[in-house]
């Protein structure tokens, strides 16, 4: 069987014996129906909630929260939306900020922000960004609250203090730590400091991959509720679903807790597929969450799902940018237990950072059950799997053939669009 990775050019194609194949499987893609649409449904029908133009007065001072460009959520087209809500409901332009929810993510460009809110828009509104919050005053403290690791200070970007009310627009995704994105976690992870980004993961870390990816309801999307009776100004919010071809085949608005619900379950219904047995080996690819390692291990934590104990994993992804020096540092941590990490994460030498110790844990996990895995990527990370023990190579084909030579009667499954994916064995 040959498959053609059509969305990563440097790697065309890799052929799987007929005789080893299980199968191939991936996320669902729809026929692309009216996107104005689906768009103008969802304002004029919100879930739980008046409609924006009525929930809005003259007098609101207005944030709304885009989630970053590594997030490939067309937010351009409800951003559109509800401004002209807010126009209907009398708020001028000069009372709107924009607020870019990178959750511990890079910055992003003037180009991706751009493309996340129209170039126009762009020159009308003042848009700030969670990830160049660099001094004490970028912060502020809304209360505590008691978690796993004890009580704990709700640190949010600062610019929500003073929001009389705050919108957010946002995908929802297959999340390790979330089950899924959307909702509230545009506001937390997505503008808490360190600290409350991994209070969050943290609360999902502990738990194996399988039983938080995908799922709606789990520990870490628990804590995040519980954080958003932080947060009464956060009133309205709208999520979109994508296919594997990144189409909007769904966009849910209203009160942010009941479009998460909704929308969580239409991904769900997306993402979620069974594969009728485990795999010895799983070839799988990240897209489309390319951008760096981190971004890929979410195919990582799909691939564990459907792999037998001690089976291998070929990755195939761009990486397209390289981890920082500083994430470079703390990937040394790698050698540490999956618990032995989220101690260190909670009062240990990753303390002062708990999330990037979440996502080390969770790779760990990875680590623990995979025997081997091999990256397939030509980017500018392509150095980085290497400093988390992993294994590099410039050819899919390669990489199969060299796990096929360590497990010559190995059943292999083949997973497309692995960074939206949520495999599970068939019962």
């Amino acid at each position: 069987m040959h498959y053609y990775y059509t969305y990563f050019p440097k790697v065309r194609e890799i052929e799987i014996p007929d005789a080893s194949l299980i199968g191939v499987f991936g996320p669902l893609e729809t026929a692309h129906g009216d996107r104005e649409k689906l768009i103008r449904e969802a304002f004029d029908r919100p879930v739980n909630s008046p409609p924006l133009e009525q929930l809005a007065t003259p007098e609101d001072q207005v944030v709304i929260v885009l989630d970053d460009a590594l997030e490939p959520t067309p937010t351009v087209f409800p951003f559109y939306h509800v401004i002209q809500s807010l126009h209907a409901a009398g708020v001028p332009d000069g009372n709107i900020t924009v607020l870019i929810a990178n959750a511990g993510h890079r910055a992003s460009t003037k180009v991706e922000v751009e493309r996340k809110m129209g170039a126009e828009m762009h020159t009308r509104f003042p848009v700030y960004q969670s990830a160049l919050n660099a001094r004490d005053d970028s912060w502020h403290t809304f209360g505590t609250v008691r978690t796993k690791g004890g009580i704990v200070s709700v640190v949010a970007d600062r610019r929500l203090r003073d929001a009389s009310l705050i919108i957010g627009i946002g995908g929802t995704y297959p999340s390790r730590f979330k089950g899924f994105t959307g909702g509230g976690s545009l506001i937390f992870p997505g503008l808490g400091n360190e600290d409350m980004r991994g209070e969050i993961s943290l609360e999902s870390a502990e738990q194996p991959a399988g039983e938080v990816l995908g799922h709606t309801d789990n520990p870490g999307r628990q804590l995040v509720g519980q954080l958003l009776e932080f947060m009464p100004a956060f009133k309205f919010c709208v999520d979109v679903v994508v296919d594997r071809s990144l189409s909007m085949v769904a966009c849910v608005a209203g009160a942010p807790q009941s479009v998460y619900r909704v929308s969580a379950d239409v991904a769900a219904r997306m993402t979620n597929f069974t594969i009728p047995e485990a795999a010895d080996i799983v070839v799988i690819d990240s897209h489309p969450f390319d951008a760096n390692i981190f971004q890929a291990a979410h195919a990582l934590y799909a691939a564990i799902g459907v792999l037998k104990q001690s089976g291998e994993i070929v990755i195939v992804s761009p990486l397209n940018e390289a981890i920082s020096p500083h994430s470079g540092e703390l990937a040394k941590q790698i050698t540490k237990t999956e618990e032995g990490l989220i101690a260190s994460s909670r009062k240990g030498d990753l303390s002062h950072y708990p999330y990037a110790g979440a996502q080390l844990a969770a790779i760990r996990e990875v680590m623990d059950h995979a025997s081997r895995v091999t990256f397939v990527t030509h980017g500018a990370g392509m150095y980085d799997p290497g400093k988390f023990g992993f294994a590099k190579s410039d050819d899919a084909q390669a990489a199969l053939n060299a796990a096929l030579s360590r497990k010559p009667n190995a059943r292999i499954a083949l997973i497309a669009h692995g960074g939206l994916a949520v495999p599970r064995v068939a019962k």
